[in-house]
C-alpha cells in the first residue's frame, strides 16, 4: 500500500469513526487522529475536514488559527470549499490577520471555479473598497453573474436594485427566483410587488402569502407587514390575535414602531390580555429609539 492508499483508507476510518458505522460508537477523537494522518500524508479531503472540525469545535477544543492552517494546505490543492472558507477568514480576520487583499485572491480563486457564493463576494469586493478600489459598476456585474448562477443572494441584490429603478418586470424575475428559493428577502419584496401592482397583477392574498414565508423565517419588516394584514383583513381573514402576535414578534426583533404598537395593543387588550406592565415595557424600548409618540407617552406618566 502506497503512501497515497494509505491516505484513503485513514480517510475512510475516520469518516466511520464519525458516523458510527456498523454500530461502533461515534468517537470523533479517534477520527481526528487518524485524519491528521492522512493530511499529513496529503489527503486533501482529511486537511479539509480537519480545517471543519477545528472550526466548530467538534473532537477539539475550537481553535480558528488552526483550522485556518488545515484549509490553507486544502486551499493549496484546489478544494474550493477550503478556498472560500480561508477567503472570509482573511476577510473577516478570523483565525489569521485581517488582509483584504490576500483575501480577494483566494476569493478570485474559488469564483475561477464558478463558485457563486465566491463570485458574489467579489461584487461585495468592489462594493466595498476591500483590497480594491471601490467600482460599484463592478460590483453589479459580479452580483449578474452570481444570480445567472442561481445564487438567492445575488438575485435578491440585482431585484431590488431594478426594483428601486422602477424597472418592475425585471424586477420580479429576479426576485421571483430568489423567493422560490426561499429567500426571504426576496419573499418580502415580491409581496410589496403583489401590493403595489409592481411588475404583477395587484393581488392582496398573495400578498398576505409571501410576507407569511418570509415572516416564518424571522423577517422583522415581513412580520410587521403580515401584523397589519391580520389587523385589517388585507389578503387574509381577520384576526387581532395573529396580528398581535406578528407585531410583538416584529417588536422583539427591534423594530420601534412594531414596539410602540404591541404597547397600544397590550396596554388596551386587543388581540392579548391587558398588560400595563408589558406596555409600558415596549412604549420604553420604542422611546429609547427615538419612536415621538412612544416617547410622549412615557413623558405623561412621570
Amino acid at each position: 500500500m502506497d503512501q497515497k492508499e494509505r491516505a484513503e483508507a485513514l480517510l475512510r476510518m475516520g469518516e466511520s469513526y464519525i458516523s458510527g458505522d456498523k454500530g461502533a460508537p461515534k468517537d470523533y477523537a479517534a477520527a481526528i487522529k487518524v485524519w491528521k494522518e492522512a493530511a499529513e500524508l496529503g489527503n486533501v479531503d482529511a486537511q479539509y475536514n480537519l480545517g471543519v472540525c477545528y472550526n466548530n469545535g467538534t473532537g477539539v477544543k475550537a481553535d480558528n488559527a488552526e483550522a485556518a492552517r488545515w484549509w490553507i494546505k486544502a486551499a493549496r490543492q484546489g478544494d474550493v470549499t477550503a478556498i472560500f472558507n480561508i477567503a472570509l477568514f482573511y476577510q473577516q480576520g478570523i483565525g489569521v490577520k485581517q488582509d483584504y487583499t490576500e483575501s480577494l485572491k483566494w476569493m478570485q480563486l474559488a469564483a475561477k471555479q464558478d463558485d457563486p457564493d465566491a463570485i458574489y463576494q467579489i461584487g461585495m469586493y468592489y462594493e466595498n473598497g476591500w483590497g480594491v478600489t471601490a467600482d460599484i459598476n463592478e460590483a453589479y456585474r459580479q452580483y449578474h453573474l452570481a444570480a445567472e448562477k442561481g445564487h438567492p443572494k445575488a438575485q435578491t441584490t440585482i431585484g431590488i436594485e431594478l426594483y428601486n429603478k422602477g424597472e418592475y418586470n425585471q424586477a420580479v424575475e429576479w426576485l421571483e427566483k430568489s423567493a422560490e428559493q426561499g429567500f426571504a428577502d426576496a419573499q418580502y419584496y415580491m409581496a410589496r410587488c403583489y401590493h403595489n401592482g409592481h411588475g404583477v397583477e395587484q393581488n392582496y392574498e398573495e400578498e398576505a402569502a409571501y410576507y407569511q414565508k418570509a415572516a416564518r423565517q424571522g423577517h422583522t419588516d415581513a412580520l410587521y407587514n403580515m401584523g397589519y394584514c391580520h389587523m385589517n383583513g388585507v389578503g387574509v381573514e381577520e384576526n387581532v390575535e395573529l396580528a398581535a402576535q406578528c407585531f410583538k414578534k416584529a417588536a422583539q426583533n427591534g423594530d420601534a414602531e412594531a414596539q410602540y404598537i404591541t404597547a397600544i395593543l397590550c396596554e388596551s387588550g386587543i388581540g392579548c390580555e391587558a398588560d400595563i406592565d408589558e406596555a409600558t415595557h415596549w412604549y420604553t424600548q420604542a422611546a429609547e429609539q427615538g419612536h415621538a409618540a412612544a416617547q410622549e407617552w412615557i413623558a405623561q406618566k412621570k
